[in-house]
């Protein structure tokens, strides 16, 4: 007689595949976690990056701004006129120059010129409306600043100050702080698009794979452990009831086989026992 597989079946199926399914779902949510985490560190030291060499290239225009640092030889190739002006101590004829130097030659959005909390001279980049005062006037704690607006535009802009100490142009011991802006709004934009991109790839990719992985985890936790469940373990107990069954009936031919190895070796060996006793018994009835 064969014997249907019932709750206890249902059961183990159900306890089975919800364990995978768990396991499953944890790792998958591992993996995901970890690339939206790692992707999100690279997007922060990406841009990191690109402050630091806004930064760096801001200070380096320093000696150029005051003209610093230089041979008398490079300094021929400027205007004498002007050059004189500066010298004689036309100290707004400095700043004009400067500034259209920076605006000019550099990748510089703004600057301004600052002596005791006021703006001595500024400039901005063609379109932009600035009002000079609405932007920072000391320098920040570290070495930069962040803007999320620059007069009339909205984006990611990197501030730095740096201290000119004119004393050493020979005019005047007055010493003030240029402020330089640099609109870093492309860049940034493209560092996370690059990174956001990427992420969205993985993950998109990840989530692919873990249907998959579910949908085959559930095929094989259900048709591949009752399958294998019926196999390996149902089809043995089932022989073994009818071997017991016919063993009763008497009709059961031959000897109750008994595999040392299998988990099965004590019910095999108790009906090769029970066989034994009645086919002692057989004999005793007919002598």
């Amino acid at each position: 007689m064969k014997v249907s597989s019932g709750r206890e079946m249902r059961r183990l199926m159900v306890a089975v595949s919800l364990s995978v399914l768990c396991l499953l779902l944890a790792v998958i949510a591992y993996y995901m976690i970890d690339v939206a985490v790692t992707t999100d560190r690279n997007m922060r030291d990406n841009r990191e990056k690109v402050i630091a060499e806004s930064v760096r290239t801001i200070q380096d225009m320093k000696s150029a701004l005051i003209m610093t640092d230089f041979s008398p030889q490079y300094l021929e190739v400027f205007n004498q006129d002007l050059l004189k002006q500066i010298v004689g101590g036309d100290i707004d004829a400095l700043y004009r120059y400067a500034t259209q130097i920076v605006l000019t030659f550099y990748p510089i959005d703004y600057v301004a010129f600052i002596a005791e909390g006021k703006v001595l001279k500024s400039g901005a980049r063609k379109g932009l409306e600035i009002n000079p005062y609405q932007i920072p006037l000391e320098p920040p704690e570290g070495d930069y600043q962040i803007l999320d607006k620059l007069g009339n535009r909205e984006g990611f802009f990197v501030s730095v100050f740096f201290p000119v100490d004119l004393s050493k142009l020979g005019l005047g011991n007055e010493k003030i702080l240029v402020n330089m802006v640099v609109d870093r709004t492309e860049e940034i934009y493209q560092v996370e698009k690059y990174f956001r991109d990427q992420r969205n790839s993985l993950l998109l990719r990840l989530s692919i794979a873990a249907v998959l992985a579910v949908v085959a985890s559930l095929l094989l936790t259900t048709f591949g452990l009752r399958y294998f469940t019926r196999k390996y373990v149902v089809d043995p107990i089932e022989r073994l009831n009818r071997q017991a069954q016919e063993i009763m009936e008497g009709t059961f031919q031959g000897e109750v086989e008994v595999d040392e190895k299998s988990a099965f070796a004590p019910l095999q060996g108790l009906l090769r026992s029970g066989q034994k006793v009645l086919q002692r018994m057989e004999k005793e009835l007919e002598g």
